[in-house]
């Protein structure tokens, strides 16, 4: 396994935060070309390496990252049988997948290699692959629960609100706060259901009940894919008004404003009020049908935004969503647009999924199939080749797209046992 993580930290020296992968596409190139593929890479920035005989499967994986805290400038470390990052998110999401398809085309697997780019905003790349896929079955690394053969995911989309409310008052006789919420921060799909504080969610909801602040200044949020763990407020408090503050959320003494907005507590209102999280759930998966994350929120002069993400296991439900999220916005007076929309991944259980769990249950006698509230780029290539056999497999990962993600080391080697029996048994 030590080879493969050396694999990892060797991709993870390069900037791959998503829209900045141009270094690490140049590092998987020179890899593939090293061992003897030929390699093609298309406008979007995907990466293809052909294997010189008749490969057996294609694995896919993604390797841009969602970059938290100090990334893409990560200290790595090992710790206790997992591998993080100190103040960063780690990237193994979906680092890893990349590093066990280098480590086993370098082996001399019969396989090809599709190296995605910008999934984590949008399933970008394998939006626009331009790029051939040879083979009619394909293996996908990017799940993080080992023991699990994936064969379906959420859909999603993207929504963003903007109003222009200008008019701002001058207050006086008051003092002026930088309020600051923390909270630990996690993935908008895989960890939605777990009921974890957002961040801003917790800031508008106490700047709204202490009813004589006003607000001059609103920032929260850092990924659309993410829920935010820390958001700000410049805020002013009249002489003689209390000030009271939950546990999570800070106050210091801020540089003085001329003015708060107008429409400041109608905007922190609305962000109190959103019902951020899981909407409906599937009892037959177990897991949540529907979903919407309050990802990012800013009030700076005139203007005050807003960014969701929005998923679902249903297509039908996904539009449902989506609409009526807009609809809650607009009849505030903000303007939508919706970007970055993407299948579910109807659960199918193939011949290669039952193959894969078979060969998994060699290693883990518990496993099974099921499917994830978060989006793959296996639904679109299930649109795309509606005859290709698709699995998703992958080490476990726990707390991805926030600074305490981290990889389980001992998880590695079964998945890879396992994806090297599933290529042996094709």
């Amino acid at each position: 396994m030590q080879t493969i993580l050396q694999i990892f930290k060797s991709l993870s020296q390069y900037p791959r935060c998503s829209g900045d992968t141009v270094l690490a596409r140049e590092y998987l190139t020179r890899f593939c070309e090293k061992i003897g593929y030929r390699v093609e890479v298309d406008t979007a920035g995907n990466v293809a390496a052909y294997f010189g005989g008749e490969p057996k499967v294609t694995l896919q994986a993604h390797y841009d990252m969602v970059c938290i805290g100090r990334a893409p400038h990560m200290e790595i470390e090992e710790k206790e049988g997992w591998l993080r990052a100190k103040e960063s998110s780690l990237g193994a999401d979906n680092g890893i997948g990349a590093a066990m398809m280098l480590y086993l085309a370098q082996k001399g697997a019969p396989v090809d290699l599709l190296f995605t780019n910008d999934e984590e905003i949008g399933l970008l790349g394998a939006q626009d692959l331009a790029l051939a896929i040879r083979t009619d079955a394909l293996i996908n690394l990017d799940t993080e629960e080992a023991g699990r053969v994936y064969i379906g995911c959420a859909g999603g989309e993207d929504i963003f609100a903007e109003v222009a409310w200008p008019d701002r008052k001058k207050v006086e006789n008051g003092r002026w706060l930088k309020l600051t919420a923390r909270a630990p921060g996690g993935h908008s799909g895989v960890n939605i259901a777990e009921e974890i504080p957002n961040a801003i969610i917790e800031l508008a909801d106490a700047i709204y009940r202490n009813r004589a602040v006003e607000v001059a200044s609103f920032a929260g949020g850092e990924r659309i894919n993410a829920i935010p763990r820390r958001a700000e407020a410049v805020v002013w408090v009249p002489n003689g008004a209390d000030l009271t503050l939950p546990e999570g959320i800070s106050a210091q003494p801020a540089q003085p404003r001329e003015t708060v907005a107008v429409k400041g507590r109608c905007f922190v209102g609305a962000l109190a009020g959103f019902a951020h999280g899981v909407r409906a759930w599937n009892s037959r998966l177990d897991l949540p049908q529907s979903s919407i994350n309050l990802a990012m929120a800013e009030m700076d002069g005139a203007l005050m935004r807003v960014a969701l993400s929005a998923r679902s296991m249903s297509n039908k439900a996904l539009e449902a969503l989506a609409e009526r999220t807009v609809a809650g916005w607009e009849v505030l007076g903000f303007a939508c647009r919706r970007e970055g929309k993407y299948p579910a991944w109807d659960p199918v259980e193939t011949p290669l999924a039952k193959k894969a769990l078979a060969l998994y249950r060699k290693r883990y006698p518990d496993a099974d199939m099921t499917a994830i509230h978060a989006g793959l780029e296996c639904a679109l290539f299930a649109e795309r080749y509606p005859h290709m056999q698709i699995v998703s497999l992958g080490p476990t990962i726990l707390d991805p797209h926030s600074d305490r993600e981290r990889l389980e080391i001992a998880s590695i080697e079964p998945v890879l046992q396992t994806v090297e029996a599933l290529i042996s048994a094709l």
